[in-house]
């Protein structure tokens, strides 16, 4: 039964006010004009002027004399002199009655079939459909305006609209009429652009026709025909576009009552708009005669209302909808009558006999009360002949409803197959019921099979037909259409008569099996119909658990991992500080002996605390590293100072060279003319320069030399340091910036680093507006660009603001 409910009313309204549109609409359709009959009664050379207008071409005559009301004179100045013609109605009563007849239903379409059921998916497409529909046929036409009247020019403008967002609509119907089709979710823009696309046509069409209301010339009239026929073909792709979709995912519905839904728009579509675009659209397109009058074409565009009243209402009209009918709507006939009977013949009578004055209201009342009743009489009447003689039906839905709130309140994958099981066993009276999801990497099912794996079963429910395809055994079902004769062998041997694939982005994640049921019945269409209504609420389920399952996943390993990253800062902290105490000790003894023994000791001595006295320098820097690691905040509150470049590299030079000398590594300095001071924290960027030097140092070959070049680029200087080593491996040129990344090892040196030092280097070049990034040198080696930023009074007023 079709409920009416009380949110219903704002669509019947707009199908009354659709019905109130098209009726102002036809309203001037009788005093049309045919246009005159031309040469060679008419012998008119164009251009001619009919009144202010000038025209030059019969069609825009025709569309000038539509105008003007039938039976009168119109006057028509062309070189080939006056022609006097007199206007007959462009409109008989039969092609009259039969646009009303065509317009009122499927206005009575949207409003009596569709209206109810608007809140049902695509059924609002529908119902907008033929409500634009309706008003565009009882409009009929746009029309030259015989007045100046502001009517006279919106409804041409009203019908260009319902015409341009047909095929929309049509179109948007056709993807989810009677289920949804992925297109729309993975093309969401699509949408998007069909409505721009129609808003323009319509504008552009609304535009051009005012403009030639106001200045009838034959150059405006030109203008017009451009935008009606992109409109003509935009209409005719996107509806056939949308009746592709239909046909195409037609055949792949796995209900027969989807695909009777399905074949009886199609068919409805075919039969109604075969004339229209056979005899009246391409004979026009074509500049042809029109073979056969318009009332033909409209008479079987009828075929579409009532194709789809079969196809929405009830596309499959069985004994049982015929009994359930009769049943509701007679009972409620009687109902209605024993009301009136009660009221009208008995209670007015005798409250009109002791109040006459109040007869007539009485009277009125005795006829409205069965109005006013009929609604909820019929709601009533028809809850108690589902709950009385359709009782399956009703007791599934009932049911579902329950099942739906326990399944989106599961917590795992098998808690949503453990609740499937039990509500099938228990709704469908099943002797065996198995489902079978995916967890993970692996399966759980609720419920046991006897010798076959649970991977085995999905391999073969889903890799058996199309995945979507319910598999039923034979002599299983009151449906043979859906019984397979190459039911799986893995199925039969355990037992299971259906089979059902759980589908979830065109990926199986389940199925559910079902062995006999109880009273050894067969399947019946609404045990089938559940059953489907089922899989898709656990796809959803599943899904559902899928990404909590994911995104706790993912907030577990974040959370672990910024707790490695605290401890991987205390271990830092802890460890710089427990080696600093230490080695101040061992660069304190050091400079004590190396100030005590001067010179009087042996070379080899000297050289070997001096050697001794670098190893510790370069190790304290280590260790500053490690602490500089586990203080994110280092720059915090600092201000940015002015660096002249040249020094700092001359400094950085003189720290890391007696550790190149070892090696006899020298380093070749390069510097441009016209250097500028760089903006930055000068113990930062020095320490980024002993890094790369550092680092350029242990890839050299013995005897090499380690280029620093300081130029410029733009507004910005560049610090570029090269080495003759190995270069980068391919995949290294950001990765080495990673903490703890190493690249290859240097053939030339067994000292290994930290992954510490070029991590370093780029943390600081960032806190300082800085950037890094290193690069194989064509000729050979590594090399490794710094671009610090110029120094600006400006620059260093804005930071102290920004703290």
């Amino acid at each position: 039964m079709v409920e009416s409910p009380r949110h219903h009313w704002p669509w019947f309204a707009i199908s009354v006010l659709g019905l109130a549109v098209g009726l102002w609409g036809m309203q001037g359709l009788p005093s049309l004009s045919a246009s005159p009959a031309g040469a060679p009664l008419y012998p008119i050379r164009y251009p001619a002027r009919v009144g202010p207008a000038v025209v030059a071409s019969p069609a825009q005559l025709t569309y000038i004399a539509q105008s003007r009301p039938a039976g009168s004179l119109l006057e028509i100045r062309s070189d080939a002199g006056l022609v006097r013609a007199h206007l007959e109605p462009a409109l008989t009563r039969v092609h009259l009655g039969v646009i009303f007849l065509e317009g009122l239903i499927f206005l009575a379409l949207s409003l009596l079939v569709l209206a109810p059921r608007v809140d049902r998916g695509p059924v609002r497409d529908l119902y907008l459909c033929a409500l634009l529909y309706g008003v565009a046929t009882m409009i009929h036409g746009s029309y030259f305006p015989p007045t100046p009247s502001w009517a006279h020019w919106v409804i041409p403008a009203i019908r260009i609209g319902c015409l341009s967002m047909l095929p929309v609509l049509f179109f948007r119907m056709s993807q989810t009429f009677p289920r949804p089709r992925k297109l729309l979710e993975r093309r969401p823009r699509l949408m998007r652009g069909l409505w721009i696309a129609a808003s323009v046509l319509a504008v552009w069409q609304v535009a051009t026709l005012f403009r030639y209301f106001s200045d009838p010339r034959p150059d405006v009239w030109e203008g017009t025909l451009l935008p009606q026929f992109l409109a003509q073909v935009f209409l005719v792709l996107s509806v056939g576009l949308g009746c592709l979709t239909l046909y195409r995912s037609g055949q792949k519905l796995e209900l027969s009552r989807e695909r009777e839904q399905t074949k009886w728009i199609l068919w409805g579509i075919a039969i109604g708009l075969t004339p229209l675009v056979f005899l009246r659209l391409l004979p026009r397109l074509w500049r042809q005669t029109l073979p056969v009058p318009p009332e033909v074409d409209r008479v079987f565009e009828l075929a579409i209302p009532v194709a789809v009243t079969f196809a929405v209402v009830r596309y499959r009209f069985d004994v049982d909808i015929i009994i359930r009918r009769s049943v509701i709507y007679g009972t409620v006939t009687a109902a209605l009558a024993a009301v009136y009977l009660l009221v009208g013949l008995l209670a007015v009578p005798w409250i009109a006999g002791r109040l006459p004055d109040y007869a007539a209201v009485l009277r009125i009342v005795a006829l409205a009360l069965p109005v006013l009743l009929y609604t909820p009489v019929r709601r009533w009447i028809g809850t108690w002949v589902d709950r009385s003689f359709f009782k399956t039906q009703y007791d599934y839905a009932k049911a579902f409803a329950a099942f739906q709130e326990h399944v989106r309140g599961a917590l795992s994958q098998l808690e949503i197959a453990s609740l499937c099981r039990a509500f099938l066993e228990e709704h469908l009276s099943l002797e065996r019921a198995v489902v079978i999801v995916r967890r993970g990497e692996g399966l759980a099912a609720a419920g046991a099979l006897a010798s076959t794996d649970a991977e085995t079963v999905i391999d073969a429910v889903a890799t058996c037909g199309t995945p979507r395809r319910l598999l039923a055994a034979g002599d299983s079902t009151s449906r043979p259409d859906l019984e397979s004769s190459d039911f799986p062998g893995t199925l039969a041997r355990e037992g299971f008569l259906v089979a059902l694939a759980i589908m979830a982005e065109e990926s199986c994640v389940g199925a559910i099996l079902l062995g006999e049921k109880r009273p050894e019945r067969r399947f019946t269409e609404e045990d089938l119909k559940l059953l489907h209504a089922v899989r898709a609420e656990a796809a959803a389920a599943l899904e559902r658990v899928e990404l909590v399952q994911r995104a706790a996943k993912e907030a577990f390993v974040r959370e672990n991992a910024a707790e490695l990253e605290g401890l991987k800062d205390y271990l830092f902290a802890t460890l710089g500080d427990d080696l600093r105490r230490p080695l101040t000790v061992v660069r304190w003894t050091i400079e004590t002996l190396l100030e005590r023994m001067g010179h009087t000791s042996s070379p080899q001595h000297f050289a070997e605390l001096q050697a001794i006295q670098a190893a510790s320098s370069e190790l304290d820097r280590l260790v500053k590293n490690l602490r500089d690691l586990s203080r994110p905040g280092l720059v915090g509150g600092r201000e940015l100072v002015r660096i002249d470049l040249l020094p700092l590299v001359h400094e950085a030079v003189t720290a890391v060279t007696p550790a190149a000398k070892s090696r006899n590594v020298r380093f070749e300095l390069s510097v441009a003319p016209d250097l500028t001071p760089v903006s930055g924290y000068r113990d930062l960027l020095l320490e980024v320069v002993s890094n790369l030097l550092e680092n350029a140092t242990r890839y050299s070959p013995d005897g090499q030399a380690v280029e620093i070049a300081i130029d410029r680029k733009g507004e910005e200087d560049r610090l570029i340091v090269r080495d003759h080593g190995p270069g980068l491996a391919p995949d290294h040129g950001e990765r080495i910036f990673d903490r703890f990344e190493q690249g290859r090892p240097s053939p030339y040196s067994t000292e290994r680093g930290f992954g510490m030092g070029l991590f370093v280097a780029k943390s600081y070049l960032e806190r300082m507006r800085g950037r890094i990034h290193a690069e194989n040198h064509p000729e050979g080696g590594a090399r490794f660009i710094c671009i610090l930023p110029e120094w600006r009074e400006a620059e260093r007023e804005a930071h102290l603001v920004s703290r």
